[in-house]
């Protein structure tokens, strides 16, 4: 019912990075040293995601205020993602407080799209593949690309954000 474009098409756009992200998780396995140890830090894209249940008690909020008249279409989507871009920029902070608990750093964001720079221990980064928010790891250009769309104003936000 709702149109979330900005969103869609740059999940589209990190989405034909895919095949290199998976590359980018190997790469981040082969960052052992010889020995096993002393991995070095390295960097890459994550994305983040409202939960689902927060985003399905939103779409039944609104299309029962369609339905009782409250708002038109217009103004249902408007909402949704005002709201929905809300959720994600909690999305992110949830995480930024989770990385307390593991050896990675968030470095930048563009919080409307749930996408942060992040960088650590390699381990650590695929780690945070175990946190509920997380929805992937990237390779670190794929920031760059959200920054531009962005900018673009598509998605209906104010930009980046420095850590």
């Amino acid at each position: 019912m709702f149109d979330d474009t900005g969103r869609r098409q740059f999940l589209q756009l990190a989405g034909t990075g895919t095949a290199a992200s998976l590359a980018g998780c190997s790469a981040l396995s082969n960052h052992q040293g010889e020995g096993g140890g002393g991995a070095e830090p390295a960097t890459v894209t994550l994305a983040v995601r409202p939960d689902r249940q927060s985003l399905q008690e939103l779409q039944s909020e609104i299309q029962s205020q369609v339905q009782s008249g409250e708002l038109d279409p217009q103004q249902a989507q408007a909402q949704f993602q005002r709201r929905r871009t809300e959720l994600t920029r909690n999305a992110v902070d949830t995480f930024r407080n989770r990385t307390g608990n593991v050896s990675v750093s968030v470095d930048n964001t563009v919080a409307q799209f749930g996408v942060l720079l992040v960088s650590g221990d390699p381990a650590a980064l695929i780690e945070t593949l175990a946190f509920e928010e997380v929805s992937g790891l990237f390779p670190a250009a794929t920031f760059e690309q959200a920054q531009a769309q962005a900018g673009t104003g598509t998605a209906g936000g104010t930009g980046t954000e420095t850590a």
